[in-house]
């Protein structure tokens, strides 16, 4: 099994989509999938087919003391998810249970995305996690923030970073697209993703730009990305 974190940079740049029709991408490459949030925002569920005002969760399942699988949920292409919820725990709590998830799915699902907020450094669960992704806007804020961060602690060696919302159109994301990938070198993966508004147009339909926008340049960029993400993976774990 293997089990792909994606984080945002800092809040904003759109970890939850990619996280999203990332795990959508795998289910229609033939994959068996499962995404769990992280993240408080709820941001999940409109991508697979809830309203916004479904916020309840695996979270909310434990707090009643009853098994978080009871809050898993299947989307029409095949996709599971677990959506957070409203309830919160404590750093240890969350890697606690993020633990047993993984030891429950491990037979079950060929893949597992954790999508995550961007300040999940101090939830401590890295030695299970096959490859991170951090999520960056071509921008002069991502860019800064990302020398902030890199300055502070290095990248380890299975993290990596995906470019979204790239504008071919605009001077300034093409610059910054340049000044990244010097930057990051091999750190960065190859499969950017440009903004398409296919993305806010399936999300308002709640779904995916797997099943609202199966055509789309950006579904076909979600299909890159994972087969790129998966040769990643493949070629981490030759190297160990």
């Amino acid at each position: 099994m293997s089990v792909i974190l994606v984080k945002g940079v800092h809040a904003g740049v759109g970890a939850s989509s990619v996280a999203a029709n990332l795990a959508a991408a795998y289910t229609v490459l033939g994959h068996k999938v499962l995404l769990v949030d992280l993240d408080p925002k709820n941001l999940s569920g409109p991508w697979f087919g809830h309203s916004t005002e479904h916020v309840l969760g695996w979270t909310n399942a434990i707090k009643r003391q009853e098994s978080w699988k009871s809050a898993l949920m299947k989307d029409p292409i095949g996709s599971y998810f677990l959506p957070h919820g409203t309830a919160t725990f404590t750093s240890v709590e969350y890697t606690n249970i993020l633990a047993e998830m993984l030891s429950a799915v491990q037979d079950k699902f060929e893949i597992v995305i954790v999508s995550a907020p961007h300040d999940i450094s101090d939830i401590s669960f890295e030695e299970r996690i096959s490859l991170t992704l951090n999520v960056i806007n071509p921008t002069p804020s991502s860019v800064t923030l990302l020398n902030r961060a890199l300055q502070h602690d290095a990248a380890k060696p299975s993290t990596y970073f995906v470019l979204n919302q790239c504008r071919h159109d605009v001077a300034l994301s093409r610059d910054m697209t340049l000044v990244l990938e010097e930057l990051l070198g091999t750190r960065l993966v190859s499969a950017h993703l440009y903004f398409d508004i296919a993305i806010q147009e399936a999300f308002a339909m709640l779904g995916n730009v797997m099943t609202a926008a199966k055509r789309s340049n950006a579904a076909v960029e979600f299909r890159q990305l994972a087969t790129v993400l998966l040769s990643q993976i493949e070629k981490n774990q030759l190297r160990s």
